[in-house]
């Protein structure tokens, strides 16, 4: 049997009579105070709990993915969504009045490549005026008309991370 032979006929196993044997199994073990065959049918069921989910992964991603937009996790665990969200909270947040932010970044100090690289990144962003990074200071200015800036719900999202770590 070649390997994509066994794969599609793991994929296509009903596993749930072997999953309902090993939680029987492991339930059933306790009652009989017996640890060897508890630890036995729990990993058998784990096993196959592994296979099942592994048959169905599209479906369980899905299912994770709306559980995790519906709780909220992303704004409750207060997680980088983007790149550029992952950026600024890379660096040092100087100063911030609405439309000006200067950050921060010890790794820009004499290391021109890298500034060229945070210049042309932020060049991208579209809704940003003017960008200037500093390689002597380490230092990014960042200009914007406040407005354009908000229409975008992830530069909300940046900008609202700046406010509340700006360096005081």
């Amino acid at each position: 049997m070649d390997k994509k032979s066994l794969k599609n006929t793991i994929k296509d196993m009903p596993l749930s009579l072997p999953m309902g044997v090993a939680a029987l199994g492991t339930a059933a073990s306790i009652w009989f105070a017996n640890k060897r065959v508890h630890a036995l049918c729990g990993m058998i069921w784990l096993g196959v709990s592994a296979v099942h989910t592994w048959q169905h992964y599209k479906k369980v991603r899905q299912d994770a993915a709306k559980v995790v937009n519906k709780m909220g996790l992303m704004d409750v665990l207060n997680l980088p969504k983007s790149k550029l969200d992952l950026f600024v909270r890379s660096v040092e947040v100087s100063s911030y009045i609405p439309g000006r932010v200067r950050l921060y970044s010890k790794a820009l100090i004499g290391n021109k490549a890298k500034c060229q690289q945070v210049l042309e990144y932020l060049h991208g962003v579209g809704e940003l005026d003017e960008v200037k990074v500093n390689e002597v200071t380490g230092s990014i200015l960042i200009l914007y008309t406040p407005q354009i800036l908000r229409a975008n719900k992830e530069l909300i999202r940046v900008e609202e991370y700046i406010k509340t770590h700006v360096r005081r």
